[in-house]
């Protein structure tokens, strides 16, 4: 105002420097952070105050008394902010937490991706919301053994590098039950046994390292629930099935972009059809809110589907020698007609969806109330270019970006005029307009391996697969499940031979980067 007052008094003069005046004001609002603004006019530096940074003044390590690759790094810092820790071993990389809160002037925070029997050095360091950093107390720690069980398995590298950092997997079997995680070298660095009676064979991992696991029963295919827990085992949610123990959700379940989790349950048509006057099991989709802890069914396959597509023997197994629901009461006349092994949404909210026992994928839209598309089995909207294009008792059928679909072709009781009875990873074009699929992409191992159950496939964001091959017809001692990461070209990039004696299978692997936040880094300071 000082300048303008000495101005002549011109009315013109005047609104042109009011009007300049106007529009370095809101140069200055938008660009706040900046210390000097400069319009020619005027001149004016905004002042911030500097970001105070914690200071840890102590810790003290502690391995979890649950679990051994587990460690728990607290004490207090000068004021309340943010800490995390740096730790690394004379034969790991230096591995770097995520950032945490401190309650008060304590703090604690957690190692994870770390290896039985192994000393660790770490060092906690305070930091301000700017990314500035203050060092603080170092120390040591000694991790310890893996559980029976556990320590008994193997994960034998047998050649390449793996381009992610870990691989997830549900474990069952007799001596340990749980969720696992190997690294690319083949060590287990963390494990989480589940409370008694409960067999994860299940999982979905949130960003924030919170894992959504389908509690088993059994051994077999039916659930006592949905969970959700901390990397760390602190239980955040659970979801009850029907008919505890014996529940009809099964084989699926997805985080969804909201955040809900999506899941397979089971109904059944206990009157059966004129033509098949027996019991039918078929799939229904769910829905989950772990904050309100609602559920709620949102599709049925017997609203959409009539029993009367069915693929013989398969989709009239009955209990005992398969598995399947059954009802509450676990009635052996029930026939396992669809069996749904996958569910998964695409970008543009359609679910799809694979049905084993149908040879089937179907498309479903995002409101429920139709479907786009069925593919495979009877009643498929598609023809195949080849005979070969065909797929069998197939799981984990995956959409993709590019509109294709994934999925682990199993190959039960291929015909052998399309190669007989063989397991492969299979990527089908889909031709809206004349409604042909072709295989575009596909991957079989040079061993001809046939996985007659589970098993896997996931696409990776540089565009290679994992695959694994999750059974085998060796004596239940001694079964090798076999992991790849595969290039666009098919070229092997890693392989893994998983062993662990008396597990009967193993129904998939997910690749990840992190288990809770942590990440590799460069020493902080020297």
């Amino acid at each position: 105002m000082y300048l303008v007052n000495m101005l002549p008094k011109s009315s013109t003069i005047n609104s042109l420097l009011q009007a300049s005046l106007q529009i370095c004001a809101l140069i200055a609002i938008s660009c706040v952070g900046l210390l000097n603004i400069s319009c020619g006019i005027f001149e004016t530096t905004i002042q911030r105050t500097p970001e105070p940074i914690p200071v840890p003044l102590t810790s003290t390590a502690k391995i979890d008394e649950n679990n051994s690759l587990l460690v728990h790094i607290s004490g207090e810092i000068n004021s309340p902010g943010n800490v995390y820790v740096e730790y690394w071993s004379t034969d790991t990389r230096r591995l770097r937490s995520k950032t945490y809160e401190s309650l008060g002037t304590t703090y604690t925070a957690h190692a994870t991706r770390l290896k039985q029997s192994t000393q660790y050095s770490y060092q906690v360091f305070g930091i301000n919301k700017d990314g500035e950093y203050a060092p603080g107390p170092k120390g040591l720690f000694n991790t310890g053994i893996l559980p029976e069980g556990l320590s008994n398995a193997e994960f034998r590298v047998i050649q390449g590098q793996f381009t992610q950092e870990l691989i997830f997997m549900e474990f069952r079997q007799h001596e340990f039950v749980g969720l696992v995680a190997f690294n690319k070298t083949g060590d287990v660095v963390w494990y989480f046994q589940p409370p008694d009676g409960e067999q994860p064979y299940v999982m979905s991992q949130r960003p924030n390292g919170n894992i959504v696991y389908l509690a088993g029963y059994k051994g077999g295919t039916t659930a006592l629930g949905i969970v959700e827990i901390e990397p760390i085992g602190n239980e955040i949610a659970r979801h009850l099935d029907d008919c505890q123990g014996y529940g009809p959700i099964h084989h699926e379940i997805q985080i969804l972009p909201d955040g809900n989790v999506m899941y397979l349950s089971r109904d059944i048509l206990w009157s059966g059809i004129t033509e098949r006057p027996f019991p039918q099991e078929g799939d229904t989709i769910g829905i989950w809110n772990p904050v309100t802890g609602s559920a709620k069914v949102v599709w049925n396959i017997f609203d959409f589907i009539s029993p009367i597509d069915r693929v013989e023997p398969i989709s009239n197994y009955r209990l005992p020698g398969h598995p399947l629901w059954g009802g509450c009461e676990r009635d052996r006349s029930v026939e396992d007609w669809s069996h749904g092994n996958s569910a998964s949404m695409d970008s543009d909210g359609n679910i799809i969806v694979s049905l084993g026992h149908l040879n089937q994928i179907i498309s479903i839209a995002p409101d429920y109330k139709s479907l786009n598309w069925r593919l495979g089995g009877p009643g498929s909207d598609f023809s195949f270019t080849s005979h070969r294009d065909r797929f069998y008792a197939q799981h984990t059928a995956i959409p993709l970006e590019n509109g294709n679909v994934l999925l682990f072709d199993n190959g039960n009781r291929r015909p052998e005029s399309e190669g007989g009875q063989f397991s492969r990873a299979q990527e089908l074009s889909l031709d809206m307009d004349n409604k042909v699929a072709s295989t575009v992409w596909e991957y079989s191992h040079p061993a001809k391996l046939f996985s007659i159950c589970c098993s896997s496939v996931e696409r990776l964001d540089n565009g290679n697969t994992l695959v694994m091959f999750g059974s085998d017809f060796a004596d239940i001692c001694c079964r090798i499940f076999v992991i790849v990461e595969v290039d666009q070209d098919g070229r092997v990039v890693w392989e893994v031979h998983h062993t662990s004696p008396g597990k009967p299978n193993q129904y998939r692997v997910y690749a990840s980067n992190s288990i809770m936040g942590e990440y590799e880094v460069q020493p902080s300071i020297d």
